[in-house]
């Protein structure tokens, strides 16, 4: 590989923001030979993976992941080390505990060096190795500066939600707390509470938090309770963009709850809560849709707040107990079938394809449930009153 395309891959590599591991594989393959990192004490930070033959290799080469006191002596004493750190020059050495070369070059933050890239010779070196090897390691420098940046925002993003959350701080203190930070927040957001399915632990959320922040960059994350918190920024995307989460994640199942908007942090708590209501109500109905938005939820949130106080069997529409006594005794499907309607907005036809039944099937079974019932289904206050009772059983059967 030449030097241009090899610096082109060390870039990109560095622009995805995988970690020091992420970068030194890439490298690796890239100068096709192992590489690793090690800081002042000699400690080492990294062994690439690029290879299958790798980790066999480092097994030998570095026994329990520690550098060989005496070859680490044998390179101090041939000056090794004084010439890496007094340079950015790559340095190649050649010693007796091993049969090819090495070439070395400092990790240098500022005026600080902080520690040293080697590479390992197994193939024959090519012409640019040694110059790629100094990209490598201003690349891992910039990747370290910007985790560690990255660690404190997230950080302090996590104190400034869940102090919203749990109403610990004022509206001027959070804004205080945001600004001391540094926090860059969008003008406008709401909160998205995105949760795994059952089976999968969310301790692969912050491996999967980098790839959704590389999609979503203007809209801030954290890892709250074992769930993702995303303040989505509404400018950039008005509507929750599914196609990006999901590509994010994969075949791994989620559900996604969204609050709605806010423009001043005290709004996160409210937002996160009815998020999180949202995808809660939509588990316990069954709901198989990934989305969960309040505004399609938030009637049902009342009503389920309401049940703890109210006896809502009193208020449910006669109509609606009388056709489900008639589903019961005559093995109909008429509720389901009148959910359906509602839930489409009176649109038959979309109901069908909800319930997997040819148009016509959902024609006659209106036809009939106006019929046996003496509703008007053309009615809107007819329609409201067989929706909330729907509604309100089923927050009764939660």
């Amino acid at each position: 590989m030449d030097y241009t395309q090899g610096k082109a891959r060390i870039m990109d590599a560095l622009l995805a923001h995988g970690g020091l591991r992420h970068l030194v594989d890439v490298g690796a393959d890239v100068l096709d030979n192992p590489v690793f990192v090690c800081d002042l004490a000699a400690q080492v930070m990294a062994m690439s993976h690029a290879a299958d033959t790798d980790r066999a290799f480092w097994d030998e080469f570095f026994p329990g992941a520690k550098m060989d006191a005496e070859n680490a002596l044998a390179v101090g004493r041939a000056g090794i080390y004084d010439q890496v750190f007094s340079g950015d020059a790559p340095v190649y050495g050649k010693f007796d505990f091993f049969p090819g070369r090495f070439v070395g070059a400092r990790i240098r933050s500022r005026d600080e060096v902080i520690g040293m890239a080697t590479i390992v010779e197994r193939s024959p070196l090519g012409e640019h190795d040694g110059e790629l090897l100094v990209v490598l390691c201003q690349a891992i420098v910039l990747e370290m500066t910007w985790q560690d940046a990255h660690n404190r925002t997230s950080s302090a993003l996590l104190d400034v939600i869940s102090a919203a959350i749990e109403g610990t701080a004022t509206t001027s203190e959070l804004d205080l707390l945001a600004r001391g930070a540094k926090l860059t927040l969008p003008r406008r957001s709401r909160v998205l509470v995105i949760g795994l399915g059952m089976g999968h632990s969310g301790v692969l959320f912050p491996f999967l938090q980098g790839m959704l922040a590389s999609s979503l960059p203007s809209s801030p994350m954290v890892v709250r309770h074992g769930r993702l918190v995303v303040l989505l920024d509404l400018e950039r995307h008005p509507e929750v963009p599914l196609r990006d989460i999901q590509a994010c994640f994969a075949n791994i199942p989620i559900r996604i709850g969204a609050g709605s908007s806010f423009e001043t942090l005290a709004g996160i708590g409210n937002s996160y809560r009815e998020a999180r209501a949202a995808m809660e109500l939509a588990q316990r109905s069954g709901s198989p849709a990934l989305l969960a938005d309040y505004d399609d939820w938030r009637i049902d949130d009342f009503l389920a707040k309401a049940a703890s106080s109210l006896d809502l069997a009193a208020y449910l529409d006669p109509v609606m107990l009388r056709m489900e006594e008639h589903d019961r005794t005559q093995g109909t499907l008429l509720v389901p079938t009148l959910d359906a309607y509602l839930r489409c907005a009176n649109n038959a036809q979309a109901a069908a394809r909800m319930l997997g039944v040819h148009k016509n099937t959902m024609y006659a079974r209106l036809e009939r449930i106006q019929q046996l019932f003496d509703v008007d289904l053309e009615s809107g206050e007819t329609c409201f009153a067989l929706a909330l009772s729907l509604r309100m059983q089923r927050a009764l059967r939660q």
